[in-house]
């Protein structure tokens, strides 16, 4: 488990340092010399609390978890129909997907990388339920769709993919016959494609990608503007602070498009460090998840895995033109307190499930 947070905790000193190089390089062109930002302050507070949520959940022992899953699922629900409710939810940028003021906004959908994996280690352990059947699947596969669509709603497609398509490959994690995961997933893609088709705005942000070029001063101004940061940087990259795609100032690269900024300034070497990073993380959550002998702690690190592994594709997905633009953070690396904050909790889980001899052989 040393080695999770060791990764863990390279991913997050990369993203503040990526955050410095952005936000005060800015400032800088606009005749304000500083030592440092206010961004990169908050960015600083919020990778220490996470530090701290992570040292708390690494020391409640995960069988505690079981018990409270269900309520877990409940509240996110009840916060995502708060975020659609004017006067509550607070719209920025066309989109209601937050609750509270400014900096103490909380982003009730960031909190899925810690619900769905508790969500489906209880449906799928065996040990808390009274025997496994496949109803279940349908009741995991049920409560992500709702989850998902409710975040679909803000509108946030991104993280709803996320949502939706990680505990597709949860559910192939825990045994689901392929027949029905097949069907399964092309209902749901089906059901995707006329959602987005509802509004000509959601149908050309989805399809942007194939032509960037064409819609360069438009919906694919972020994307064109990444795609010019990656070939500046090359191989080598220009180095730490010369970045010259941020004095463009494209909305969003501190956040979802920070690896676009890093990969410039470190090229292709320091994009692919970071890449093998992400690898090593997903796959000793996956080695952890082998070694566990206890059903709820097997499936929690298996989907935990899956699903920041989901994130990490979509978030690099897009910023390389792979696929549609959306508002999805790179984990521990993007700025942003909430998901930092969600993803530190839930890897503690991970921490404590490690720590447990009656869990992991």
């Amino acid at each position: 488990m040393r080695r999770l947070l060791i990764i863990a905790g390279v991913l997050l000193l990369l993203g503040v340092m990526t955050n410095y190089s952005i936000t005060v390089s800015l400032s800088a062109a606009r005749g304000r010399l500083v030592a440092v930002t206010p961004s990169v302050v908050k960015q600083a507070i919020i990778v220490a609390i996470g530090l701290c949520v992570f040292a708390v959940t690494a020391h409640i022992k995960y069988l505690r978890w079981p018990g409270v899953a269900q309520y877990t699922l409940l509240l996110l629900v009840l916060l995502l129909v708060a975020v659609l409710i004017p006067g509550v939810g607070r719209e920025i940028n066309g989109s209601r997907r937050w609750i509270g003021w400014d900096s103490l906004g909380l982003q009730p959908s960031q909190s899925a990388v810690v619900v769905i994996p508790l969500l489906a280690a209880k449906v799928f352990s065996g040990k808390f339920l009274n025997r496994f059947e496949s109803k279940y699947y349908w009741a995991f596969l049920l409560f992500s769709l709702v989850v998902g669509s409710l975040v679909a709603l803000e509108p946030d497609f991104g993280t709803a993919f996320v949502i939706i398509g990680s505990s597709l490959l949860i559910l192939v994690g825990v045994g689901m016959p392929w027949g029905r995961w097949l069907a399964c997933t092309a209902g749901i893609a089906g059901l995707g494609l006329v959602a987005v088709s509802l509004k000509d705005s959601w149908r050309l942000r989805m399809t942007s990608f194939i032509d960037p070029l064409a819609k360069a001063q438009d919906v694919a101004y972020q994307l064109v503007n990444s795609m010019f940061a990656f070939a500046r940087g090359g191989v080598t990259g220009r180095g730490f602070m010369r970045s010259v795609q941020k004095f463009v100032h494209f909305p969003a690269q501190e956040s979802d498009f920070v690896f676009a900024i890093f990969a410039e300034e470190f090229g292709f070497l320091g994009a692919t460090v970071v890449v093998a990073l992400y690898v090593v993380l997903f796959m000793s959550l996956l080695r952890l998840s082998s070694r566990c002998r206890e059903p709820f702690a097997r499936v929690y690190v298996m989907a935990l895995g899956v699903f920041l592994m989901s994130q990490t594709i979509v978030n690099m997905g897009v910023v390389v033109g792979l696929l549609p633009t959306t508002g999805v953070p790179l984990p521990f690396f993007s700025q942003g307190g909430n998901h930092i904050v969600f993803e530190m909790a839930a890897l503690g889980i991970a921490a404590s499930i490690a720590r447990s001899p009656e869990s992991v052989s």
